[in-house]
């Protein structure tokens, strides 16, 4: 009886570490595949990548507009303090003579004459440029490429975060499964161990027991209600952590899909090609290749004595007069100019810093295929080590669920005999706790084949289905 009674609380204090390891649960009659779907939009990692991808995706529009021209224009005012002083003859400055018949003087000229006239305190320009790359040596087909890749990242990165969140709700949802059946069984045992404290007493005092064993009777009692309250806060906290993940009520949460019984067929080579064509790890390794590429070719394209051409037309108008302070303002002082053109634009000397960044873009284009090659083999091993825990959670269950036959057999032949009155309820509890201690290491074999699934799921980059077989 000692030895069962050891039996029954090593059983219950797995549950403590088992329900700990919680992350969610599932919202009202909602099965486990429509909580992995929407934890898979509906969490806040999910919904801040998918940001950032809309946000990468809106730099790709920012580099492709570098193809196309542009039309920007200035204008100033300003005031002179010193203008400058024009050129003024004044009258009777070249010649004065007096007229013989009237004896009037005769003024050259007659009157004060502007050459040019002095120029005014304010002064206001206005300019108008238009420009049209036509060759830039790649630069720009680069930039854009780069941006297109980075908005690739960004959309692997909110892929990335949606598989991880399809694990934790997939995790959640069985940790609050197992803290609520795992609470059914410890009711079990509290009923049987509260028996078992009750013959106890009984035998002390008939002189039968010890008070050392009442004591340990009280102990198993006492450590099996603390079980039911940690069963019973996990299965809560698991609730509520599901209602963050997929945006519902978590006191709303009911789980209606049960744990599998089996592992689905698995081919490992089948399982290892999903997940080099689509893993996330895999995506990125790739797309950090491609980044790489195209930022040697942007270097490239931006070498010494590489001219950028571009076609250029450029209107300028000026003048001193306020604008639109007289009908004929801008026939007075104002003048206007019309260039057009091709422009050539090139670096001869920069100190080594050209060819230092291609040889950095080389070292990263050669540091990305070394580990677009590792995150292939990464990626295999993961699949294999997942397939090896999964098959063996698998062994594991197939062992726990026949000693939970043998055990309920055991129990039924152990009623019989109590029927016939061929065994004591000590024994009949005795048979009890082992049948429910075998009920509860089937149930953590499930909770594990569970676990190994969704690892095995989140490796491949893809999930299986509550129901459905891996390929």
């Amino acid at each position: 009886m000692r030895r069962l009674a050891l039996a029954l609380i090593f059983a219950a204090a797995a549950i403590g570490a088992r329900a700990q390891d919680i992350a969610g649960g599932i919202a009202g009659g909602l099965d486990i595949g429509r909580a992995e779907e929407l934890a898979s939009k509906a969490s806040d990692e999910v919904m801040a990548k998918e940001a950032e991808a809309e946000a990468a995706l809106r730099s790709v529009d920012t580099a492709r507009a570098d193809f196309f021209p542009k039309l920007s224009g200035s204008v100033s005012g300003a005031y002179l303090v010193n203008p400058p002083v024009g050129v003024t003859v004044k009258k009777g400055q070249l010649n004065q003579t007096t007229n013989p018949f009237t004896g009037a003087t005769i003024y050259t000229p007659d009157k004060d004459l502007a050459i040019v006239p002095d120029a005014k305190n304010s002064y206001f320009k206005g300019n108008l440029t238009f420009t049209q790359p036509l060759y830039a040596w790649g630069k720009i087909h680069a930039a854009v490429d780069l941006a297109s890749l980075e908005a690739r990242t960004a959309a692997i990165g909110s892929r990335g975060a949606s598989l991880d969140a399809v694990r934790s709700a997939n995790r959640a949802y069985y940790s609050a499964l197992l803290s609520r059946e795992s609470a059914a069984i410890l009711k079990e045992l509290r009923a049987m161990a509260a028996s078992i404290l009750e013959d106890r007493q009984s035998a002390l005092d008939e002189g039968f027991a010890t008070r050392e064993q009442l004591l340990s009777s009280e102990a198993d009692l006492a450590a099996l209600d603390a079980r039911l309250v940690q069963a019973g806060e996990s299965e809560a906290s698991a609730l509520e952590a599901l209602g963050l993940l997929t945006g519902l009520d978590g006191s709303a949460i009911v789980l209606v899909s049960p744990f599998r019984d089996a592992l689905p067929p698995l081919s490992e080579a089948a399982l290892k090609d999903e997940a080099l064509a689509s893993a996330p790890d895999i995506d990125l390794a790739r797309a950090k290749l491609s980044q790489a590429s195209k930022k040697l070719d942007l270097e490239r394209g931006s070498s010494l004595f590489l001219p950028d051409l571009s076609l250029f037309a450029s209107f300028d108008v000026s003048g001193q007069d306020i604008p639109f302070s007289s009908g004929a303002w801008w026939q007075n002082n104002w003048a206007w100019d019309l260039s057009l053109g091709l422009a050539a634009k090139a670096d001869f000397f920069d100190g080594g810093a050209s060819a230092a960044r291609k040889r950095e873009a080389a070292s990263s284009l050669e540091a990305a295929r070394i580990g677009a090659g590792a995150a292939q083999k990464a990626v295999r091993l993961q699949v294999r080590r997942a397939i090896d825990a999964a098959r063996g959670a698998q062994a594991e269950l197939l062992e726990k669920q026949a000693r939970a036959a043998w055990a309920a057999e055991a129990l039924r032949n152990e009623r019989a005999k109590a029927a016939d009155q061929a065994a004591s309820r000590a024994e009949l509890n005795g048979q009890g706790i082992v049948e429910a201690t075998a009920r509860l290491d089937l149930l953590y074999a499930r909770y594990a084949l569970e676990e190994s699934i969704a690892d095995l799921e989140r490796a491949a980059g893809k999930a299986f289905g509550a129901e459905g077989a891996a390929p």
